[in-house]
C-alpha cells in the first residue's frame, strides 16, 4: 500500500451514502461522464401534469392512488411535459400495490382531457411472468409484446422471433421498491428490473414508434398505489446509443448492478454445476437455536480411484470438514463457502463425510456438494439431503468410517430448500444482491434526486463489521472492525475493491490493532484512536510500502461506544482533533480552554429511572487539539453526551452530531440528537439524568438544528466532492438506528449557524457507520457496527445541476462575525494581558457565539484583574454576561456584591433571552458562590415573585426553579395553576423517521399519538422538592396530574421518571398529608416498623471517610441493614421505603439523586452540605430564649425538633417568635457510625442506596 504524506487540508473524515440507482463499479470511467435530467425534483409535481386527484407527491416520491371511492374509469397517466423522448435511458425506483402499473415511452397523447396514452410500456406487474415485460398500450392491438425473460425480434411484417430465454429469476416483490431501468436506441428496446434483463426486444413491426412522450401509468380496476422515484433521463446519440445497446448485450449482470444488464445464455459453468442435479440441500435440523452445534454424516462408495473431487459447502455461521477422518476445510463465515479439491483423502470402496455446523443465533442451516471424477471416467456425486445422518452429540471417532453408521445417533433432518433460495442463495455465485432478500442492496437505499450508489464490498465476517473508515494518501481506504477483526487497507483498481489487513500489533500487549472508532492518515502515520482505550501512531518504519510499527501515545482506556472516537486534522493542518464521548476518560491536558465546570443545576438531579449513566459527571463528552511532536492535548470544548465524529466545513468551523438520550423522551430534559457547532471554550451541557442544560443557557450554545432520535455515527463536510454546489457546502451526518445519511445546509448567522436537515440516503435496514470524500470526489461510506452485516458504499452525483464550488464573500457580515469570533478565541486558556479590555465589549454582543467566545476570553484571566469591573457594570447584556463569568470563576467574597448587582437591574423590562441570562446568573450565584442569606432569599424572592407567570414556557420554568429553591410562600400556587391549566403538546414531526425502523419507532409514534404533558412535568419536577406551603388540595391536584401523566407515552425511562417523581414528592409530605391521600396514592401508609430492632454488635471505632468508602465493599446483609437503620437511629428522624420519622428528610429517593460517595460523606461530615428545607433554624422567641432544631410548620404554631432525636419537640407560637435564623451545624450529629463495625457499615450503606428494596441488585450478588 503506498504511503505517500497527505497535504493538509481543511477537513477530514466521515461522509455518507446515497441511493438512486445501482450501477457497477466496473464502469466507473463511463459512468462519470455520463449525465441524466432529473425529471422530478423530489417535492412537487412540477413537468408533470395527470388527473388532478390522482396524482401527489410523498416523502419525496410521485404517488398514484385509486381508491374505491376515487377509482379511474380506464387507464390513465402522469405525463412530462418536457417534449418527447426517441433513443434515450430512463431510470426510476418503483414500489406499487392492488393493481399492476407501468412506465410508458414513445408514445402518443391519444386522450388529452383523459391522459391516456397510446404506445410502449415497461410493465409493473405482481405476476412474477410480466413483471419487466413489454406491453403495446392501445398499440396496434399488440397487447404483451414480451414476457419477462425473452429476448425477441419482431420483423417488418410483424412476425414475432423468440431469440433467447433469459433467466431473470429473481423473485420481485412489487410492495418494496425495485430499480427499473428502459433503454431505447432505434428499433433496439431493453428493460431491466434490478440490474437484471427482463426484456430485450428488436421492434421493427409496421406500426413500431420511434418517439413520443413518456407516462407513469394508474391502471383501472381494483384500487391500487404506486410511487415513483429518481426518475432521470438521459438522450442518447447514435454512438452512445450503440455503445449501450453493445454492453448490455454483451455484459454478465453483476448482482445488484444496473450498468451491467444482459444476463449471458450460458451461466457461469461452477455455478451450473452447483445448482444442477442432483441439487444440494440446505439441511438443518427443525429448530436453529443460539449456538447450537450440530453433526453431520453421509458415507457413499467409489467403484475406482478419484482423479478430481471438487468440494463446495458452507453453513450458517460455522463448518468444519473431515474426509475419511482428515480435518481438510473449515469456514466461519456462511458468505465464505469452502471451496476445494478433496481428491486425494478418497480412495475405493467406503468413504464418509464429516461435517460440524455451528450457528451464532437466528436460522441455521448446512449445504453440500462434491462430485467425484473417477479414472474410469464415471462420476459420483454427493449432495446434503434428507439421507444424511444428523445428531446434537457425538463420540470420539465420530468422523471416520469406522464408527458404524447405524449405531450412530440421528436425528431427522430438516430441508430449508435448495441451493440458490434464499437467504443464503448460492454464496460467491450468487444472483442473491439483486434479490429482496438482500437488505443492503443498492435497491433498498433512497436518496435524493440525481445521485447513484454502488456496493463496492460486502464484508466478510472474518473481516468484522466495520465502523470507521479514512482515506490514505493515495486514494485508498483505511477502515476497521468495530471489535477485533482488524484495521484494513482498501484499494480500488479496475473496478476491484482489495482488502488487505494491516496486521500491526500493540506494542504493550501484542494484540493485533483494532476496534478502530477513529482513522486519520495524517503526517505519514495512520492514527488509531481506539474502542476502549489509547491513541496509537502507526507507520511505515522501514519505507517499503507497508504500515509495521505501532506507538503508543498518552492516552487512557474505557468507555466502549461512548468512548474514544474520531480524528480529524486541525484547520492549519499543524495538528489532529481527538473526540471522546460522555464515558471516555479524558487523556492527561497540558492547557484547558474550558476554565471550570460543574454539575450546575440548582435543584437535585434525579437519575436515570432505568440507571444509565448513574454517577457519570461532567464534563461529558469532549474534543481535546494533540500536537503529535509534543504529543501533548489542549482541551477546546466539553458537554456532549456521545459526539463520534466531528467535520470542518469550508470556512474552518467544525461541527458534530451529537447523541440523544432516547430513553428521556417525552421528559422535559429530552434533548433530540443535533447538529453543533463546536467551538472553542463551549460547554455543550450534557449532565446525567434529568441534569441536562437548556439550550438556552447564558454559559451553553444552541445547536445548529435538531435532528430527532438516533444513534449518530459519522460526520463529514461536502468539501471536495463532485456534488451540487449546495451539497459541497453541506455537512452530512449519519444515523445509524434509523439509517439514515442527513444532508445538513446551513446558513451562516453571525459567528454561528443556522442549519435545516433533508434525509440525503436512507435505508431499513441501513446501519450506517462513518463516511469519507475520496479524492475522486465520490461520496464513500460503510454499514455495520454491533456484528451486523457490513459493506462499503459509493455515492455518485450524475445529474444535470451545476457541480461548480460554493463561493464566500470576505466582506459579508457573517465573514466579519467569525473573524470577531476567532479573534477573541485567541485569548483561551491562557493568560494575556489585552483579553479583557479587548474581550469586554463584546459581552454585550447580541450573537451568542461573540459573547460565549468573549465571556471564556474574560474567564481565562486571572479573576482579580477584572472582578470589580463586573460588580460595577452598568450596561445590561454586559452586566449579565460578565455576572455569569465571574459566578463561575469567582469565590465566595464575591456573592454578596454580585447579587446586589444583579438584584438592580429591572427584569421586567428585559427581552426574553436577556431575562433568560438573568435567572441562569442567579442560579449560577447560589449554585457556585454560596446559598443566600435570608434577607438575600427575601430579596430575590421580591425581585422574580411578580415576573411569574410569564407568556414564555422556558422563563416560567427557571422561575420556578429559582422560586423553588428559595422556597417563596406563591410558587406552589402559581406553579400549580399552570400545570393544572396545561398546554398544548408539542408534537415532533418525526413520523417519516419512525418509519425507518420499526423496532424503535414503535415508541416515537406511541408517543405522537398519545403524546405526554411536558411543559408541566418540568413544573412538577421542582416542585417535588418542596417539603412544605401546600395545601392539601394541592397536593391532591399534584398527584392527580402525575396520574394522568402517566398515561401519557415516552422513552424507556419515562414512566420511571415519573414514579421516581411520584415517591419523592410524597416523601416531602407530611404523615396527615399522606394519610388524606391514600385514596389517589394507592399507598397504605404506617410508618412503624414490624419488624425486631438489634443493637449493632459492633466492634466500633471512630471513622473515616475513605474507611467507610472501603467498607461498603461486599454482599450485604438486607435484614440487618434494616435493623442497623432504626438502631443507629437514623430512623428517629428520617423516613426510608415508608419507615420511620418524618422530621428529617425521606432517604427512599437517595438513589435517584445521588452516589455512594455522596450520601457516605453526609453521614460522616452532616455539618458539610445542609439542605435548606431540612437544616437546623436558631429560633429567638420573645422571652429571649433561643431554641435549636428542625422547624416544622404547624400553622399558627412551630414544632422545633431538637438535636437530640429522643427528645420531643419544643412547641413555639408564630407571635411569641421574634427572628429565625439557619444554623452552621447539621441537626445530624458526627459519629452516628462509630459504634458499627465494617460489616454493619457495608449493611447500612447498601440499605440506604437500594432506597430500602429487598430486590435491589446489590442483594443479588
Amino acid at each position: 500500500m503506498p504511503l505517500r504524506s497527505i497535504v493538509p487540508s481543511l477537513l477530514f473524515l466521515f461522509l455518507a451514502a446515497t441511493a438512486c440507482w445501482a450501477v457497477n463499479p466496473s464502469e466507473k470511467n463511463a459512468s462519470d461522464t455520463e449525465k441524466f435530467q432529473i425529471l422530478f425534483n423530489g417535492k412537487d409535481l412540477s413537468g408533470w401534469k395527470g388527473v388532478d386527484g390522482f396524482w401527489s407527491v410523498s416523502q419525496g416520491a410521485i404517488v398514484g392512488q385509486t381508491t374505491a371511492d376515487n377509482p379511474t374509469q380506464g387507464n390513465t397517466f402522469l405525463v412530462w411535459q418536457d417534449g418527447e423522448v426517441a433513443d434515450f435511458e430512463f431510470r426510476c425506483k418503483v414500489r406499487f400495490e392492488g393493481n399492476n402499473s407501468g412506465v410508458q415511452y414513445r408514445s402518443d397523447v391519444v386522450d388529452a382531457d383523459g391522459f391516456v396514452l397510446a404506445g410502449y410500456q415497461a410493465d409493473l406487474h405482481p405476476s412474477q411472468n410480466y413483471f419487466g415485460m413489454m406491453y403495446g398500450e392501445k398499440f396496434a392491438n399488440r397487447g404483451i409484446i414480451a414476457t419477462r425473460g425473452q429476448k425477441i425480434q419482431i420483423t417488418a411484417d410483424g412476425e414475432k422471433k423468440v431469440l433467447a430465454k433469459l433467466p431473470a429469476n429473481e423473485q420481485l416483490v412489487d410492495t418494496q421498491w425495485n430499480d427499473l431501468r428502459i433503454v431505447a436506441v432505434g428499433n433496439r428496446m431493453i428493460h431491466q428490473v434490478n440490474g437484471v434483463t427482463t426484456v430485450d426486444v428488436t421492434d421493427d413491426h409496421p406500426k413500431a414508434m420511434r418517439k413520443g412522450v413518456l407516462g407513469l401509468q394508474l391502471h383501472a380496476g381494483p384500487a391500487m398505489k404506486v410511487e415513483f422515484r429518481n426518475l432521470l433521463l438521459r438522450n442518447l446519440d447514435a454512438e452512445s446509443g450503440q455503445q449501450l445497446v453493445r454492453k448490455l448485450s454483451n455484459s454478465t449482470a453483476a448482482p445488484g448492478s444496473d450498468d451491467a444488464v444482459a444476463i449471458p445464455q450460458s451461466p457461469d459453468a461452477k455455478k451450473e454445476w452447483l445448482t444442477g442435479a442432483p441439487e444440494a440441500q440446505w439441511i438443518w435440523s427443525k429448530k436453529s437455536t443460539r449456538n447450537q452445534k450440530l453433526y453431520f454424516r453421509k458415507s457413499f462408495s467409489l467403484a475406482a480411484a478419484a482423479k478430481s473431487a471438487p468440494l463446495y459447502t458452507t453453513c450458517d455461521n460455522h463448518v468444519k470438514v473431515w474426509v475419511n477422518g482428515k480435518l481438510v476445510a473449515q469456514s466461519d463465515a456462511w458468505q465464505e463457502p469452502v471451496e476445494t479439491d478433496v481428491a486425494k483423502h478418497l480412495h475405493v470402496g467406503e468413504n464418509v463425510i464429516a461435517v460440524q455446523g455451528q450457528n451464532d443465533e437466528g436460522v441455521a442451516a448446512l449445504v453440500f456438494k462434491m462430485t467425484a471424477e473417477l479414472a474410469n471416467n464415471s462420476k459420483t456425486t454427493v449432495v446434503s439431503d434428507k439421507s444424511w445422518k444428523i445428531a446434537d452429540n457425538v463420540t470420539d471417532g465420530w468422523q471416520t468410517a469406522a464408527t458404524n453408521p447405524s449405531a450412530w445417533a440421528s436425528g431427522t433432518i430438516h430441508v430449508a430448500g435448495k441451493l440458490g433460495v434464499g437467504p443464503w442463495f448460492v454464496p460467491n455465485y450468487s444472483d442473491a444482491a439483486g434479490g429482496s432478500n438482500d437488505p443492503l442492496n443498492p435497491r433498498h437505499i433512497i436518496t435524493q434526486p440525481g445521485f447513484v450508489i454502488e456496493r463496492l464490498y460486502e464484508v466478510p465476517k472474518s473481516e468484522g463489521s466495520w465502523v470507521c473508515l479514512a482515506t490514505d494518501a493515495s486514494g485508498g481506504f483505511f477502515a476497521s472492525d468495530q471489535a477485533g477483526k482488524g484495521i484494513f487497507h482498501i484499494t480500488l483498481v479496475d473496478g476491484q475493491t482489495k482488502v488487505e489487513p494491516i496486521g500491526v500489533k500493540d506494542p504493550e500487549s501484542g494484540q493485533v490493532l483494532s476496534g478502530a472508532q477513529g482513522l486519520l492518515w495524517a503526517f505519514d502515520s495512520l492514527w488509531v484512536h481506539r474502542n476502549g482505550g489509547h491513541l496509537y501512531r502507526v507507520t511505515d518504519s522501514d519505507q517499503d510500502g507497508k504500515l509495521d510499527t505501532a506507538e503508543r501515545y498518552p492516552s487512557r482506556t474505557g468507555g466502549g461506544e461512548h468512548g474514544n472516537h474520531a480524528l480529524i486534522l486541525t484547520e492549519d493542518g499543524k495538528g489532529i482533533y481527538m473526540v471522546g464521548g460522555n464515558h471516555a476518560p479524558m487523556g492527561d491536558v497540558a492547557s484547558k480552554r474550558v476554565q471550570s465546570w460543574d454539575e450546575d443545576f440548582l435543584l437535585p438531579r434525579m437519575w436515570d429511572a432505568r440507571g444509565h449513566a448513574r454517577g457519570r459527571l461532567a464534563p461529558g463528552g469532549w474534543v481535546t487539539r494533540l500536537d503529535p511532536e509534543t504529543k501533548e492535548q489542549e482541551l477546546i470544548c466539553i458537554g456532549f453526551r456521545n459526539e463520534y465524529d466531528v467535520a470542518l466545513n469550508r470556512f474552518g468551523d467544525m461541527f458534530t452530531f451529537d447523541a440523544d438520550m432516547e430513553w428521556d423522551m417525552g421528559m422535559p430534559w429530552y434533548r433530540p440528537t443535533r447538529i453543533c457547532q463546536v467551538v472553542s471554550g463551549g460547554d455543550y451541557g450534557w449532565r446525567s439524568g434529568s441534569g441536562k442544560w437548556r439550550p438556552y443557557f447564558e454559559d451553553s450554545l444552541p445547536p445548529v438544528v435538531d435532528i430527532g432520535p438516533g444513534s449518530p455515527t459519522g460526520v463529514v463536510s461536502g468539501i471536495g466532492a463532485k456534488f451540487p454546489t449546495k451539497y459541497q457546502a453541506a455537512l452530512f451526518a449519519l444515523d445509524w438506528t434509523f439509517g439514515t445519511i442527513y444532508a445538513v445546509h446551513m446558513t451562516p448567522d453571525g459567528a454561528g449557524y443556522t442549519g435545516e436537515s433533508e434525509p440525503f440516503v436512507y435505508g431499513t435496514p441501513l446501519p450506517v457507520t462513518d463516511a469519507v470524500i475520496g479524492s475522486d470526489g465520490h461520496f464513500y461510506f460503510t454499514v455495520g457496527g454491533r456484528g451486523a452485516a457490513s459493506a462499503m458504499f459509493r455515492v455518485r452525483y450524475v445529474g444535470d445541476e451545476s457541480t461548480a464550488a460554493p463561493t464566500t464573500d470576505p466582506d459579508a457580515a457573517d465573514s466579519k462575525a467569525r473573524q470577531t469570533r476567532r479573534m477573541l478565541e485567541a485569548f483561551h486558556g491562557h493568560v494575556d494581558a489585552k483579553a479583557v479590555e479587548t474581550a469586554w465589549p463584546y459581552l454585550a454582543s447580541e450573537d451568542r457565539f461573540i459573547r460565549n467566545a468573549a465571556r471564556v476570553a474574560i474567564e481565562s484571566q486571572p479573576v482579580s484583574e477584572w472582578a470589580d469591573r463586573a460588580l460595577s457594570e452598568s450596561g445590561v447584556q454586559s452586566k449579565i454576561t460578565s455576572a455569569v463569568a465571574l459566578a463561575r470563576v469567582g469565590n465566595s467574597s464575591h456573592q454578596a456584591p454580585l447579587l446586589d448587582n444583579l438584584l438592580a437591574m429591572e427584569p421586567a423590562e428585559l427581552s426574553e433571552m436577556q431575562l433568560l441570562g438573568l435567572l441562569r446568573a442567579y442560579q449560577l450565584t447560589f449554585i457556585r458562590l454560596g446559598k443566600p442569606s435570608e434577607a438575600q432569599r427575601k430579596q430575590v424572592i421580591a425581585e422574580l415573585d411578580g415576573l411569574l407567570p410569564n407568556q414564555s414556557p422556558d422563563v416560567n420554568r427557571e422561575l420556578v426553579t429559582i422560586l423553588v429553591y428559595l422556597r417563596s410562600p406563591t410558587v406552589i400556587s402559581k406553579a400549580m395553576k399552570l400545570i393544572t391549566e396545561g398546554s398544548e403538546p408539542v408534537i415532533p414531526d418525526w413520523e417519516e423517521l419512525a418509519s425507518r425502523n420499526r423496532g424503535y419507532g414503535a415508541n416515537i409514534e406511541k408517543m405522537r399519538e398519545n403524546p405526554p404533558p411536558s411543559q408541566e412535568i418540568a413544573l412538577a419536577f421542582e416542585l417535588r422538592n418542596l417539603a412544605t406551603g401546600w395545601t392539601v388540595d394541592q397536593r391532591r391536584a399534584y398527584f392527580e396530574f402525575l396520574n394522568r401523566a402517566a398515561k401519557g407515552s415516552g422513552g424507556a425511562s419515562y414512566p420511571g421518571f415519573l414514579e421516581n417523581m411520584r415517591s419523592e414528592a410524597l416523601q416531602t409530605c407530611s404523615n396527615e398529608e399522606r394519610q388524606a391521600l391514600q385514596d389517589i396514592t394507592g399507598e397504605d401508609f404506617n410508618p412503624v416498623p414490624d419488624f425486631e430492632i438489634t443493637p449493632p454488635k459492633g466492634p466500633g471505632k471512630k471513622w473515616k471517610l475513605d474507611e467507610v468508602l472501603a467498607a461498603t465493599g461486599g454482599k450485604p446483609d438486607f435484614e440487618r441493614g434494616r435493623s442497623l437503620f432504626f438502631a443507629a437511629e437514623c430512623g428517629k428522624c428520617h423516613r426510608l421505603a415508608g419507615l420511620g420519622g418524618g422530621v428529617g428528610p425521606d432517604l427512599t429517593s437517595i438513589p435517584n439523586k445521588f452516589d455512594q460517595r455522596y450520601v457516605v460523606e453526609a453521614i460522616v461530615h452532616p455539618s458539610k452540605d445542609i439542605s435548606d428545607q431540612y437544616g437546623s433554624t436558631n429560633v429567638l422567641v420573645d422571652s429571649g430564649q433561643i431554641v435549636t432544631g428542625i422547624v416544622v410548620d404547624k400553622g399558627d404554631k412551630i414544632e422545633v425538633y431538637p438535636v437530640k432525636a429522643t427528645d420531643k419537640p419544643i412547641v413555639v407560637a408564630k407571635d411569641e417568635i421574634e427572628a429565625m435564623e439557619p444554623s452552621t451545624v447539621s441537626q445530624m450529629p458526627e459519629g452516628l457510625l462509630d459504634a458499627l463495625s465494617k460489616d454493619e457499615i457495608r449493611d447500612l450503606i447498601a440499605y440506604l442506596m437500594a432506597a430500602g428494596n429487598p430486590e435491589d441488585r446489590r442483594y443479588k450478588k
